[in-house]
């Protein structure tokens, strides 16, 4: 006879359910602030009667979102059996999740700054294949964290070991089925990498995006601040006489705009690179690398080294000048943050990235690289020449006046021309006995690293213009790669093309058996 949810629910409750930190419900009000502040904001800038339907918002805002908080933390339970973690959540909706403990794949342990003065922690439960947390838990203790993570670990060896028994032959006389299995013992942890402060700074720095800037102007034209009272705040002090010669000249004033631009994405880029960076740390212990970093928000994660499917080895003109690389893993679940990839080492020189693959057997760092169709270069400088005419035309056709300035345009033909050649040198491929990489890029250098055995499919694709000379394209996917970034190699011959696939499907053929 199979139980109904109320017997389920109370055998639950007498296992022993656990609630969340108490002091969850003075971090969820205190993060629920912005938004209260956000809804205010139009009453700082405007004084008439309108302004106050956002202080009437606002109260509204307050009496849904207390009562919500409360019932939030009294109806959230979870409990830890030795088969499953349960999370029972939600006010409105409620959600029951059922995670296997042994699909689980990685706890990450993340503390804010309000969670490290508090000592409280947020757990976050991945599976394999799961595009985002399967099971979160906002906030317990710092102990109860680890508790539970070491928890899931050890009945993860006991699943384990039992799986192994039953796979083996019958015990001898000597020995007792009765006994009970012995602890797994745990190998000293394996430093791998380690970034220091210096590091963690050059990281941010290689690491460019305009992303906030967007959100900040988004943000002033909410505000709608004097642009006259905000020029001068900005160009006081010995800067003031810039203010004048702004003022006079547009030209100067979008030359300032600009770099001012420039300067916020790469500070911005900056700061927030170096804080999720700061401290970053590998280490391999009983086959998986255990990741901590963060200053602000300190994160502690693990990867097992079984799940890890590809590696990705990026970098950058500016990057590769000062001789860094940036490593990434990409395993069965896809990270969204990380668009399908976890973050081994943030900022790595060559002899530290290829110390990596080789202390956790994967891919060496390719030396030898077999080239693309040198057609690739035609292909590219005739694609992007064509856009550069075409914008050209239609400047003639529809803004006659400005046709004599665009002809100056034509200077970006020779330069399409060099990075035709330059992509051409950039791209190519070296195949292993057990792997095959893949390289491409110009301005953002991709390397992958694929284990043959780990590939799902490899297949083979041209566009109607790539047939008539005699081009493919050569894909190679895994579970769980990103669309963002896949591993394919660009025109490259048929017969190529044909060959390789032939030497690949063969290799793998083989690591199945």
């Amino acid at each position: 006879m199979k139980p109904s949810e109320p017997v389920a629910a109370e055998r639950l409750e007498m296992a022993g359910a656990r609630r969340l930190h108490p002091l969850t419900l003075v971090q969820r009000l205190i993060m629920s602030l912005p938004g209260f502040v956000f809804i205010l904001l139009p009453m700082f800038g405007d004084r008439d009667s309108s302004a106050w339907v956002n202080l009437i918002i606002a109260g509204l805002y307050a009496l849904f979102i207390l009562p919500w908080i409360a019932l939030y933390y009294i109806r959230f339970r979870y409990w830890v059996t030795p088969s499953e973690l349960i999370v029972h959540s939600g006010v409105v909706t409620r959600r029951n999740r059922n995670i296997p403990i042994d699909r689980i794949q990685n706890i990450e342990i993340e503390q804010g700054l309000l969670q490290r003065l508090l000592g409280t922690a947020k757990v976050a439960v991945h599976t394999a294949g799961s595009s985002k947390a399967e099971g979160v838990l906002e906030y317990v203790s710092l102990e109860e964290a680890h508790e539970i993570r070491a928890s899931v670990r050890q009945l993860q060896s006991k699943i384990k070991d039992s799986t192994a028994l039953k796979t083996e032959s019958p015990v001898s006389l000597d020995e007792s089925p009765l006994q009970p299995a012995a602890e797994p013992q745990s190998r000293p942890a394996r430093p791998l990498f380690k970034m220091s402060t210096k590091r963690a700074f050059l990281s941010g720095a290689f690491h460019f995006s305009l992303l906030y800037i967007a959100g900040i102007f988004s943000l002033l034209q909410y505000i709608e601040p004097d642009p006259t009272i905000l020029f001068s705040w900005l160009l006081r002090g010995p800067l003031d006489p810039w203010r004048l010669v702004i003022e006079e000249s547009p030209i100067v004033a979008i030359i300032f705009g600009v770099v001012a631009a420039v300067f916020l994405g790469w500070s911005t880029g900056v700061l927030l690179t170096v804080n999720k960076n700061y401290g970053f740390s590998i280490t391999l212990q009983d086959g998986k690398l255990h990741r901590r970093n963060g200053l602000m928000t300190l994160s502690e994660g693990t990867i097992p080294l079984k799940r890890i499917q590809s590696l990705i080895i990026r970098t950058n003109p500016i990057m590769l000048r000062f001789g860094f690389y940036r490593l990434e893993v990409q395993t069965m679940g896809i990270d969204v943050d990380e668009k399908g990839f976890q973050l081994a080492a943030p900022c790595a020189r060559r002899e530290e990235v290829e110390q990596m693959l080789a202390a956790i057997n994967a891919p060496p760092f390719p030396t030898d690289w077999l080239p693309v169709s040198r057609l690739t270069i035609r292909r590219f400088a005739f694609r992007n020449s064509a856009m550069v005419l075409f914008i050209l035309a239609g400047l003639y056709y529809f803004v006659p006046n400005a046709f004599p300035w665009a002809w100056s345009s034509l200077v970006l033909l020779p330069l399409i021309l060099a990075l035709s050649i330059t992509r051409y040198k950039k791209m190519g491929y070296a195949l292993g006995d057990n792997d095959i990489a893949i390289k491409s890029g110009i301005f953002r250098q991709y390397m992958w690293l694929i284990p043959i055995e780990k590939s799902q499919t490899f297949s083979l694709g041209a566009t109607y213009f790539q047939r008539r000379l005699g081009l493919e394209n050569l894909y190679v996917d895994t579970a769980g790669a990103s669309p963002m970034a896949p591993a394919e190699l660009f025109d490259i011959p048929s017969e190529t093309g044909h060959s390789l696939l032939e030497t690949l499907y063969g290799r793998f053929q083989k690591s199945a058996v």
